[in-house]
């Protein structure tokens, strides 16, 4: 039975984010020999969640030698806050994270207040990289990252210009900040202008893959491999080229979800975000640093999604699940009350959706949530002694809850007592 079944837990004694952090010693067993750590929330923007999400970074960061952060927020963009975190780039935080950050995330004080955490590491001798994980603009638009692309290229290889301007051509069309009415465009466009993307990209792709030896020839010829956006030798060249991946990408999910929309069941599992979080994920993991990822819990559970109860649709947490195995721990961050921000659909406005804030009930019967003891503060609770038992079956996502077997989804779950 499972109340036979002991779990470990202990209570966070604060949300500051400035406090001691010996509360959190306990971290340092569950966790073990993990290379990635996954923090997540069951809603963005979220005081406390963004509290909890900077105390477990110091911990990581300053007692256990992490030395990477990434956010679910675009790759690209997020290139400008990694140089203002390392002191590369000057400027105040508000007005970085706002031109660095998609989906909102640096209009928080709290992710601001975090983002200034990191460069003070940075001032104090430390060695954190800070990363965006996700595709570029909102998923409405490849040109920021393919104008990183065609920085790099300008100094190794100009002729490629004519394949960048033929990409900005056709991906201009359907651009946007947001993310519906640039798959509105994009589905509208004509099926030629579609396809002739796909295989420009490809066709760049191929390029910058064939010619490294001739890019690293040129980049040491003039003394660096890029514009200061990418830096110089091997680092430039796979900045770039992880750009250029993603950009592939966001053209592949488009013409998934288009797919799909039209019917084809073949499509409707083509999850190309969360493999492309995973794929920067990895691109990140490549000199051996130990990775700190902030995101939604459902991007970082261990477990596919199912759509209608068969389809398995996997996420970035599942990608590293199935690679890291235990060196992968995933955290769940959820609550039993207090007030939550939730997305509804808006026909006829302007990004298709909107956002607002609901008081949330009393967690329902079989999850997590009603499962674990009420907290009268943080509770962080290992899960894996649950795996293969009648555990809780769902957990909180916005305002309403997500079916799963959450023992199996995650390795350990935050609790907070409310939201504000």
């Amino acid at each position: 039975m499972i109340k036979a079944i002991e779990l470990d837990a202990f209570t966070m004694a604060t949300l500051d984010p400035d406090a001691g952090l010996d509360d959190l010693e306990p971290l340092r067993q569950l966790l073990g020999d993990a290379q990635v750590v996954g923090i997540g929330e069951s809603a963005h923007n979220v005081r406390e969640y963004q509290q909890v999400r900077h105390r477990m970074t110091r911990f990581l960061v300053e007692r256990m030698g992490f030395s990477a952060v990434a956010l679910e927020s675009g790759f690209s963009e997020g290139l400008t806050v990694g140089r203002w975190v390392r002191g590369e780039e000057t400027g105040d935080v508000a007005e970085i994270a706002e031109r660095g950050l998609t989906y909102g995330f640096g209009h928080t004080a709290e992710t601001r207040r975090w983002l200034s955490w990191l460069r003070d590491q940075h001032r104090r001798g430390g060695d954190v990289r800070f990363a965006g994980l996700d595709l570029p603009a909102q998923l409405g638009s490849l040109l920021s990252a393919v104008d990183g692309v065609a920085g790099y290229l300008t100094a190794v290889d100009p002729e490629a210009g004519q394949i960048i301007d033929q990409i900005r051509t056709y991906a201009g069309k359907w651009a946007s900040p947001h993310t519906m009415p640039a798959f509105r465009a994009y589905a509208a466009a004509p099926a030629t202008d579609r396809d002739a993307l796909t295989v420009l990209l490809a066709e760049l792709a191929a390029r910058v893959d064939v010619l490294r030896p001739q890019y690293a020839r040129h980049g040491s010829a003039a003394g660096h491999a890029g514009p200061d956006r990418h830096g110089g030798g091997a680092d430039g060249y796979a900045t770039a080229r992880h750009e250029l991946r993603l950009a592939v990408l966001l053209d592949q999910m488009l013409r998934a979800q288009l797919h799909a929309v039209r019917g084809s069941g073949i499509h409707t599992a083509v999850n190309v975000r969360d493999a492309a979080m995973a794929e920067t994920a990895r691109h990140l993991l490549r000199d051996g640093r130990k990775l700190v990822i902030s995101a939604a819990n459902t991007h970082l559970q261990r477990i596919p999604i199912l759509l209608g109860g068969t389809a398995e649709v996997p996420v970035m947490g599942s990608h590293l699940a199935a690679e890291l195995a235990d060196a992968y721990v995933g955290i769940a961050l959820t609550c039993t009350g207090g007030r939550t921000p939730t997305r509804r659909a808006a026909p006829g406005t302007e990004t298709g959706v909107e956002v607002l804030t609901v008081d949330l009930t009393a967690p329902v019967p079989g999850s997590v949530e009603a499962f674990l003891p009420a907290p009268g503060a943080p509770q962080v609770t290992d899960l894996r002694p649950l795996r293969g038992a009648d555990g809780p079956q769902r957990y909180r996502n916005l305002d309403g809850y997500l079916d799963l077997p959450v023992a199996d989804a995650f390795d350990l779950v935050t609790v907070l007592p409310e939201l504000t």
